[in-house]
């Protein structure tokens, strides 16, 4: 699974880096030639930008885009897609099990299409629950993790009562009747406080991994009990499963969750839009490029929402770094010169810099989203 730690570090690998995002799928007919697709987008688009390079740098990017081919005709990514980060000092291949569109770049490491995949796909959780215990999976990216140090087992050895084992010694009688009625009634009581503790435990567990959704997945009686003991507001980030999930494989898992998962990321993004347009008054939440913008850089903004796809061209003060769409080539704040700018580049980039969360939305939701502006943003 794609370390987080990683992804902080790429900013600071020295420029000139060259930045490979390829579409790797085996599945995809373009990849099962010999050279597959993405080897022959690497050549014919190295060519290209080698043009664009100046004749100083030239060199070094051939030796790293040679590099970078070699390995990948070498060694054939199993994943549907790879990040790569390639300079003389520092090389880093990124396995994604996610689709990436092809890019390829030389200067600074290029973050926009990964800024992006990281807000668009969220890490969720699932934790199996059954009488034996609870175990913990998270969901990112496209790849499961089972997180053992997590794993909570039901401990009955504090259950052993003495007036109540069966005899240790023959020709003694068993416990039977209303003793073996209290007996059944404490190891009730036992499940209770375990499906209490298993409860506090999923929602701590989501909290300090920022997971959402998680879903409650395992036997109905078992389910509903630990669920049952969730927060109110912990339930409208999360989901319940039911079924007999205990002999599947992690993989298993995946694909039997991963459709719940979209379902439940679709009819969550629908409703957050609806609420969205619903509350745009300006004191709330705004909706449209231009108002989005400015309410962002002013710091009253506590979450953005993105449609999926969201292009278009900005303009950014190199000194101040004010991102607007004006066409004026002097910013009216600092008299700083402003420079063409990706939306696609400069919005996860001013989101961070705000420390602002981004929701990226698809579907019905990404489409009535795109009608209004394609962005909106909650007020603090």
């Amino acid at each position: 699974m794609i370390d987080a730690k990683l992804i902080h570090s790429l900013p600071r690998i020295p420029a000139p880096v060259l930045t490979l995002y390829l579409n790797t799928n085996p599945a995809e007919p373009r990849n099962q030639g010999h050279p597959p697709g993405y080897v022959i987008y690497l050549k014919s688009r190295g060519k290209i930008l080698a043009n664009r390079i100046p004749e100083t740098g030239r060199k070094q990017f051939q030796a790293e885009l040679k590099r970078v081919e070699e390995f990948l005709r070498n060694r054939k990514p199993p994943h549907r897609g790879v990040v790569v980060f390639s300079s003389p000092k520092r090389q880093e291949f990124v396995p994604m099990n996610v689709e990436l569109e092809d890019e390829l770049h030389w200067g600074r490491p290029s973050l926009t299409q990964l800024l992006w995949l990281l807000d668009e796909h969220q890490p969720s959780g699932v934790v199996l629950v059954d009488r034996s215990g609870a175990r913990f999976y998270r969901f990112w990216l496209g790849e499961i993790e089972e997180l053992k140090k997590e794993k909570f087992e039901l401990d009955k050895m504090e259950w052993r009562q003495k007036h109540l084992m069966p005899p240790s010694h023959p020709g003694v009688q068993k416990t039977r009747g209303s003793q073996r009625d209290v007996f059944e009634q404490r190891v009730e009581a036992q499940y209770d406080r375990f499906f209490r503790d298993a409860a506090e435990r999923i929602r701590q567990w989501s909290e300090r991994e920022k997971l959402r959704p998680v879903f409650v997945a395992g036997p109905n009686e078992t389910v509903e009990r630990v669920w049952a003991e969730l927060p109110g507001g912990f339930q409208e980030h999360a989901a319940v499963v039911k079924g007999d999930f205990s002999r599947l494989k992690p993989a298993e898992l995946q694909e039997r969750i991963a459709p719940e998962v979209a379902a439940w990321k679709r009819e969550y993004e629908l409703d957050l839009v609806t609420r969205m347009m619903n509350s745009r008054n300006g004191v709330r939440a705004v909706v449209g490029l231009d108002d989005t913008l400015r309410r962002l850089q002013e710091g009253a903004a506590r979450e953005l929402v993105v449609a999926r796809g969201l292009g278009g061209k900005l303009r950014q003060c190199a000194k101040c770094g004010w991102t607007d769409r004006s066409a004026d080539r002097v910013c009216p704040a600092c008299a700083g010169e402003r420079r063409g700018v990706a939306l696609r580049a400069a919005l996860p980039e001013l989101a961070r810099k705000f420390s602002v969360p981004v929701e990226v939305v698809a579907g019905e939701a990404g489409r009535r989203l795109r009608e209004a502006g394609g962005v909106g943003a909650w007020l603090r």
